[in-house]
C-alpha cells in the first residue's frame, strides 16, 4: 500500500501506521464537533471538548482495526500491520490457507468493538453526573454522548453487506459456506459494495440539489465515501483473482524456457541479434559455468534509451552482477517472487540448490501473470 505515513509504533504485537489524510479527519471532525459543542459551552471548552472528541475518535477507529489484527493473529493469520486513514482504516494480513469460518470471526469483531465502544460511551455519558464533579460531568457526558452515537453509527455502517467492508466480509464468508466457492462470493460481495457505492454518490447529489451550498460538506463526504467504496471493492476483487492466479503455483511453474546463456568472452558484434530479439529482457552472462552477470536486452541491441556498445566490446564489460539482487528458489511460491520486487529492485535472481541459474525482471513476471488470466488456469 502506497501511503505517507508517519513512523510507525507497535501496538499488541501489530505494527500502527497513520496515514497524513488522518489530520484531515481529525480537522473535520474536530470543526463538526465544535459546531455541536458551541451551542451549550464557551468557544474554548468548545473547542476543547471538540480536539478530544476528535482524538478518541481515531482511538476507537484504531480499537475496531487491532480487533481485526488479534483475531486474525489469533487464528493463524500472518498480520502485516494497520493503516489509519481518512475513511477509517485497514488490517493488512495474509490469509492464505484462511477457512469461511476465519473470515466470517474475523471480519465480525471489528463491528463488535465498535458496539463494544459505543456501549460504554454511553454508559459514561449516562452516570458522567454520579462519577464525576459537576464542572466536568456536562462536557464529559456529552463528547462521551456523540462518540457512543458515533461508534453505533460506524458499527451498523461496517455491517453493510458489501465489499470491502465489514459486512462485506461477512456476506462473503457466509456465501462462502453456501457455495464452496470463495472467489464467486467474493464477486458478489464486491458487487453489493458497488452498488452501495453508487447509491452513496446519487444520496450526495441528491443532498446537494435539496440543501444547496449549505450542505455541499455532507454531499462531499457521501460522494466520496461511494468513490472510495467503488474503488476498493474493485482493488479488492483484483487481489482476489491475483491470488486464486498464483494460489499453489511455484516460480518453475511460471517460467517459459529462458533463453540459452551467453559466453562472457563473446563481443558484441558477433551476436546473433535475431536470437536475442526473441530473448527475454534479460539475457545471462556465464564464463564457463559460473554466472558473471546479466544484460537488458535494449543494451545488447543499442536500441532505445541504451547506450551504444562499440563491436569489439566484451559481454563481460556489460553485464551487471547480482550480488546484490533478491532471490528466490525455483520451487518457492508466486507470492514469495512477487513480494521479492518489493522496494526499489525490479530484477529477482532465479536460484536451484543455491546457485544462480537465471534472472527475471518485473515486467517479465507481469507479462508471464496476465497470460496465465488470459488463459483462464488457476
Amino acid at each position: 500500500m502506497q501511503t505517507r505515513t508517519l513512523p510507525g509504533r507497535r501496538l499488541a504485537g501489530v505494527e500502527v501506521r497513520i496515514d497524513l489524510s488522518v489530520l484531515v479527519l481529525v480537522a473535520l471532525v474536530g470543526w463538526a464537533f465544535t459546531g455541536i459543542f458551541r451551542a451549550d459551552h464557551e468557544l474554548v471548552v468548545a473547542l476543547t471538548m471538540a480536539a478530544v472528541g476528535a482524538v478518541l475518535v481515531v482511538l476507537t477507529t484504531l480499537a475496531h482495526e487491532l480487533g481485526h489484527a488479534v483475531e486474525a493473529r489469533y487464528r493463524g493469520m500472518e498480520v502485516e500491520g494497520i493503516t489509519l486513514l481518512l475513511f477509517g482504516g485497514v488490517t493488512e494480513m495474509h490469509v492464505e490457507g484462511q477457512s469461511a469460518r476465519d473470515e466470517l470471526a474475523v471480519a465480525a469483531v471489528g463491528p463488535w468493538i465498535s458496539l463494544v465502544c459505543a456501549a460504554g460511551f454511553g454508559l459514561l455519558a449516562t452516570f458522567a453526573g454520579d462519577l464525576l464533579p459537576a464542572v466536568l460531568a456536562g462536557p464529559v457526558g456529552q463528547v462521551a454522548g456523540v462518540l457512543g452515537w458515533w461508534n453505533l453509527i460506524l458499527a451498523a455502517f461496517n455491517l453493510v453487506p458489501g465489499a470491502p467492508l465489514d459486512g462485506g466480509r461477512v456476506l462473503r464468508a457466509l456465501l462462502w459456506m453456501l457455495t464452496g466457492d470463495r472467489l464467486r462470493a467474493l464477486r458478489i460481495s464486491v458487487r453489493a459494495g458497488q452498488v452501495l457505492g453508487v447509491t452513496l454518490i446519487v444520496l450526495g447529489v441528491t443532498v446537494l440539489v435539496r440543501g444547496g451550498p449549505r450542505a455541499t460538506l455532507v454531499a462531499a463526504a457521501f460522494a466520496l465515501s461511494g468513490i472510495f467504496l467503488i474503488r476498493a471493492a474493485a482493488t479488492e476483487l483484483r487481489h482476489a483473482e491475483l491470488n486464486a492466479v498464483l494460489e499453489g503455483r511455484r516460480v518453475i511453474d511460471l517460467l517459459a524456457l529462458p533463453p540459452a546463456p551467453l559466453a562472457a568472452d563473446q563481443r558484441v558484434g558477433e551476436l546473433d541479434r535475431d536470437r536475442v530479439t526473441r530473448g527475454g529482457d534479460l539475457h545471462t552472462v556465464h564464463r564457463d559455468t559460473d554466472l558473471v552477470g546479466v544484460v537488458e536486452r535494449d543494451a545488447l541491441l543499442g536500441e532505445g534509451s541504451a547506450a551504444r556498445w562499440p563491436p569489439e566490446a566484451l559481454l563481460s564489460e556489460l553485464a551487471e552482477p547480482l550480488d546484490d539482487v533478491p532471490a528466490v528458489e525455483l520451487t518457492d511460491d508466486l507470492h514469495t517472487l512477487i513480494d521479492a520486487f518489493q522496494g526499489a529492485h525490479n530484477v529477482v535472481r532465479i536460484v536451484r540448490d543455491g546457485r544462480t541459474v537465471g534472472a527475471l525482471t518485473e515486467r517479465e513476471i507481469a507479462r508471464a501473470i496476465a497470460r496465465l488470466r488470459r488463459d483462464g488456469t488457476r
